[in-house]
């Protein structure tokens, strides 16, 4: 019995998540109360509650639905190619545009960053997460910039923040566009010569 409690906890708790991914998708985050996820999800207000404190609480959750399988795949590329940081960050970005463009719930999540989370009132504390995640991921990979600099992949006159965040914008660039017509143009392979042709500008 009480496994099957736990059980349908954790399945009530999935539901929730889909449900504020696709009302979120849908309608914004900012117009989209927690009742109307609680009722899309077929639960109450209780159970809602039960489960997540906020709408924030729901993005962060949205998140981490999402982090772990790129967190093991940077371990891997780290061990597969330790002596190749410049490749190292190229395919990180790579692995990310794939995850993107294949998994449903990571588009989901980055279409609702991009296109539907409007950062004002109580919603404004996720734009506060996304940054700090950003910041971060920024500081890691500028580490990647300054190996690189070292094993003379990267001219030493290029600067490895702004090289970071030039790459950073590349790639935000391609999928906020991408997301806008998933038909346009295949994300993967446009966003792979891009990041061949800027990785390439780097010696220079």
């Amino acid at each position: 019995m009480v496994r099957r409690t736990k059980e349908d906890a954790l399945s009530t708790r999935h539901d929730l998540l889909d449900a504020a991914e696709r009302l979120f998708s849908e309608r914004g985050v900012a117009t989209t109360s927690m009742m109307q996820v609680a009722e899309a999800a077929g639960v109450t207000r209780g159970a809602i509650y039960h489960h997540f404190d906020n709408k924030l609480d729901l993005i962060d959750s949205l998140m981490d639905r999402v982090k772990l399988p790129v967190d093991e795949m940077f371990e891997e590329l780290a061990k597969a190619i330790p002596d190749d940081p410049l490749g190292q960050l190229k395919h990180r970005c790579l692995k990310i545009v794939k995850q993107v463009q294949d998994d449903q719930h990571t588009q989901a999540l980055i279409n609702i960053l991009f296109h539907k989370c409007e950062y004002i009132d109580d919603v404004l504390p996720i734009h506060q997460r996304h940054l700090h995640g950003r910041n971060a991921c920024i500081d890691e990979c500028e580490k990647l910039i300054e190996h690189a600099i070292e094993k003379g992949q990267v001219s030493r006159n290029v600067k490895p923040r702004e090289t970071v965040i030039g790459m950073f914008s590349l790639i935000d660039g391609l999928m906020y566009n991408w997301l806008l017509d998933r038909d346009y143009f295949n994300l993967e392979q446009v966003a792979k010569t891009s990041l061949d042709r800027y990785c390439a500008s780097l010696a220079d």
